[in-house]
């Protein structure tokens, strides 16, 4: 989850200067910050790189490269050393607070009590480290987003951000889940409405997490969506199958309100595949059918942007995704002679 985002815009400003960094197993005393001599900016530029890719390994083995280099530059006498220490120390501490996020779990989960109709948004924290963890932010932010259809297919979304009231201070240690409530958040559906969908996720800013008396960077965090859906009250409250779903689609014996009130029953743990396979209809289907059938359905399961009205567009659209989905894209985004 973290991020060496802040290496890379050191870089973009020249290594004009480092900042220190804190004290910790890695870094043996405090380091001065100063400029990175020219011989090394290559080098920490590749390492900023490598930060941004997966595994993680290639820049732990950077570092280490890196280390040794830099040891023997100072047994020769070098003294425009300390900013270049100081980058390949913050890379360092960047990889060692992944190390132990990676062994945590950060769950949103939705929870409603009893005759209550608001619901309750509770991060769940749990760690596979040996020792206790303290997750440290400079601030924590949750982007919601609702969403909500009518019977007739008609879609309005509705986003805003919110801050945390104070900067998260977390811990938690291992097999012994800790939970945190992030307030109470209404969905508020209209009589209109025949289902409303909640989406909440967070992202915590400047994280470090605390290993005893050792203090690492941790970038920044963001959990996947919580998610919950509510339906009209009407409508039954039973899952509906997604083989049930995708023949009604192009089905003209079921109008669009049948289909919609099929469509809002569909687990959300379906949406992907769901997607696939309406996208698919597309190409055989007319310019009526997927302006007043297949767009409304995929406005709903397709969690992200999607076309207007055209029905060109949609066949775009679901051209580009068949092609990212295939793998036959070019990562490149090039057309090249003999590639």
């Amino acid at each position: 989850m973290g991020s060496g985002a802040w290496l890379l815009a050191l870089l973009l400003l020249g290594f004009a200067a480092c900042a220190a960094p804190r004290q910790d197993p890695i870094v043996q005393g405090p380091l001065a910050p100063g400029p990175v001599p020219p011989r090394y900016q290559g080098r920490l530029e590749a390492l900023s790189a490598a930060l941004e890719s997966d595994p993680d390994s290639l820049a732990w083995s950077m570092v280490r490269r890196l280390r040794v280099q830099l040891q023997w530059d100072a047994s020769r006498g070098m003294g425009d050393l300390a900013g270049a220490r100081a980058f390949v120390e913050g890379a360092a501490s960047v990889l060692e607070g992944r190390t132990r996020v990676a062994a945590c779990d950060f769950d949103l989960q939705f929870r409603r009590g009893d005759n209550r109709p608001e619901l309750e948004l509770v991060l769940v924290l749990e760690s596979r480290w040996p020792r206790e963890l303290v997750f440290i932010a400079g601030a924590g932010q949750l982007t919601m987003e609702r969403v909500f259809v009518e019977a007739s297919g008609k879609l309005a979304r509705v986003s805003k951000q919110v801050a945390l009231e104070e900067a998260p201070q977390w811990s938690v240690v291992p097999d012994h889940p800790t939970e945190i409530s992030m307030g109470s958040w209404p969905l508020s559906m209209s009589t209109e409405t025949l289902a409303g969908r909640l989406e909440v996720h967070l992202r915590l800013l400047l994280a470090e997490v605390r290993d005893g008396d050792d203090l690492f960077s941790a970038g920044r965090l963001e959990t996947s969506p919580a998610m919950h859906v509510e339906l009209a009250a009407f409508l039954p409250n039973g899952a509906l199958p997604l083989q049930d779903l995708v023949p009604a689609v192009l089905d003209q014996g079921i109008g669009i309100h049948g289909l919609m009130e099929r469509l809002v029953r569909l687990s959300p743990a379906d949406y992907s595949e769901a997607r696939g396979q309406i996208t698919a209809l597309i190409g055989r289907a007319t310019d009526l059918e997927i302006s007043v059938r297949i767009a409304p359905a995929l406005r709903w399961v397709t969690q992200g942007s999607y076309p207007g009205s055209d029905p060109r567009e949609w066949r775009l659209w679901a051209s580009q995704q068949i092609l990212k989905n295939s793998g036959a894209l070019d990562p490149s985004g090039l057309d090249l002679p003999g590639s």
